[in-house]
């Protein structure tokens, strides 16, 4: 039976337990790169502090309504400009670009995902790709971190170092059960002679 064709109970175990991982992380690296992306489109413009007379629009009650205080919501408008002041020209389209292409690679890796715990044959060249491409986003995005500047270093740095590792360690595990598989089929073949 070709592995294309190739039934659950056939499938190798390393396949099934790497197709469950990457859904659970497809999954929530869709909705990071989602959040920062909708995050670096919303945050667009000038800090409050550069606006002359800036007062804080913080309503009574959306401030009931958020069970929040005062001090709380002005707190949340220094975030903004702290986030605002500190990242250079080029670094909100950085963003927008490699937020955009880690989600489209996220959201399609929990379909490949779901064909490696099938065993579907092009699940495993779709994994390597797909794996490859969110290792090169976050090598790429390191790049733009460290050289954005220390307050962006901070928000960042530790989760883009986060998600490389995890990257690298499930494409070098994909690689290792690719490997795997093809030594097992160059047994079989030499048995079979």
């Amino acid at each position: 039976m070709s592995p294309a064709n190739a039934n659950i109970n056939d499938a190798p175990a390393w396949a099934a337990w790497i197709g469950i991982i990457v859904v659970v992380l497809g999954v929530y690296l869709t909705a990071a790169h989602g959040t920062e992306l909708l995050k670096n489109v919303v945050m667009e413009g000038q800090a409050s502090i550069d606006i002359e007379g800036f007062q804080h629009d913080c309503p009574e009650y959306e401030l009931r309504e958020e069970g929040i205080t005062l001090a709380m919501c002005k707190q949340a408008t220094y975030n903004a400009d702290s986030f605002l002041l500190s990242q250079p020209d080029w670094f909100r389209t950085s963003q927008l670009v490699f937020m955009t292409v880690g989600t489209v690679f996220a959201f399609a890796s929990i379909f490949i995902g779901v064909g490696l715990m099938e065993y579907r044959k092009w699940a495993l060249k779709a994994a390597v790709a797909v794996v490859a491409g969110l290792l090169l986003i976050d090598v790429a995005g390191f790049f733009a971190i460290v050289s954005s500047g220390p307050l962006l270093r901070q928000m960042y740095l530790w989760i883009t170092l986060m998600w490389f590792f995890i990257h690298g360690t499930l494409l070098a595990a994909i690689m290792a059960g690719i490997h795997e598989e093809h030594s097992n089929r160059r047994i079989l073949n030499v048995n079979q002679e």
